[in-house]
């Protein structure tokens, strides 16, 4: 079940988050896919959308359908109701980790937030973007 709540006052600062290194060889770094840039694109697309209190934009445009649907359901709200409560603020920031799966037209990320929780997100394709399907909290250890 999706939960919304784990995201709150949560923007994404859409940076791949990396591991500095004072190695004498230096490595490049990997390169990033055409897939892993439309998810960094569609993480940086909330960030902004947040950001500006856009909770029209964030479930129209870039969580899927099913999503919305859901929030609605559980939440007893409109899925904008929701997410202007719990997910647009100015400051808000979400970091991606490094490693971003991709499978065809599915994909995950792992998401840090600024208050120290992380989470799974899982990306479906929606023609040429990338949607944001499902955000599963990830259990400390």
């Amino acid at each position: 079940m999706f939960r919304l709540r784990l995201l709150t006052t949560a923007v994404v600062a859409a940076t791949v988050a990396g591991c500095g290194g004072s190695d004498e060889t230096k490595q490049p770094a990997p390169s990033v896919s055409g897939d892993q840039r439309g998810i960094l694109a569609t993480v940086d697309a909330l960030q902004t959308a947040s950001r500006r209190d856009d909770a029209r934009r964030i479930c129209t445009q870039l969580f899927t359908k099913r999503l919305a649907t859901s929030i609605r359901e559980s939440s007893k709200q409109s899925c904008e109701a929701e997410v202007h409560e719990t997910l647009t603020s100015p400051d808000a920031q979400l970091s991606v980790a490094r490693k971003i799966a991709v499978k065809g037209s599915r994909a995950t990320a792992t998401v840090h937030e600024q208050n120290g929780k992380v989470s799974t997100v899982s990306f479906v394709k929606d023609g040429d973007r990338w949607r944001i399907e499902r955000v599963t909290p990830v259990k400390s250890p």
